[in-house]
């Protein structure tokens, strides 16, 4: 039997390393719903995440705010009725079909969403600052391939 090429050993071991790091991402990832969950944040990561697709400038449907935080629409229910009891969206029935609620920020909602975003990208920033260009440049596609295997299973 041949021994495997040195570039295919290496290859291997890269991708070894690409998926331990992806667990990691997964276990972080894990802990910081977590942490939302126990924490009495005015704004949860999640909620921010929710928060961020709503348009600054129309109202939106629950059902298209949902999907483009990638939870369900129950989920999205929930919590803008929670985001709206806090007073940083308001709700109001569509004039063309009053089945749909659509989703405004208000002011205070808009603020909270920008300044936790804002501090989310600052620890961001400082983290990245540590790469090479090369590895910021490849970041972007590596996610992507990895969103799309996550997709796939």
């Amino acid at each position: 039997m041949v021994p495997p090429a040195p570039i295919v050993l290496a290859r291997s071991e890269a991708v070894a390393d690409v998926l331990a790091a992806f667990g990691r991402l997964l276990v972080a990832q894990r802990r910081l719903r977590g942490r939302d969950a126990r924490e009495v944040a005015e704004l949860s990561y999640a909620q921010m995440r929710l928060l961020s697709v709503i348009d600054d400038d129309a109202a939106s449907p629950a059902s298209q705010l949902a999907e483009q935080a990638g939870i369900t629409a129950g989920s999205a229910t929930a919590m803008l009725g929670l985001l709206e009891h806090k007073g940083l969206v308001t709700r109001r029935r569509s004039d063309a079909d009053r089945r749909v609620t659509l989703t405004v920020l208000t002011d205070r909602g808009r603020a909270l969403r920008d300044a936790k975003r804002d501090a989310a990208r600052a620890v961001f920033a400082r983290a990245l600052g540590e790469l090479s260009q090369e590895e910021l440049t490849a970041a972007p596609r590596v996610l992507g391939v990895i969103a799309d295997v996550i997709e796939a299973l």
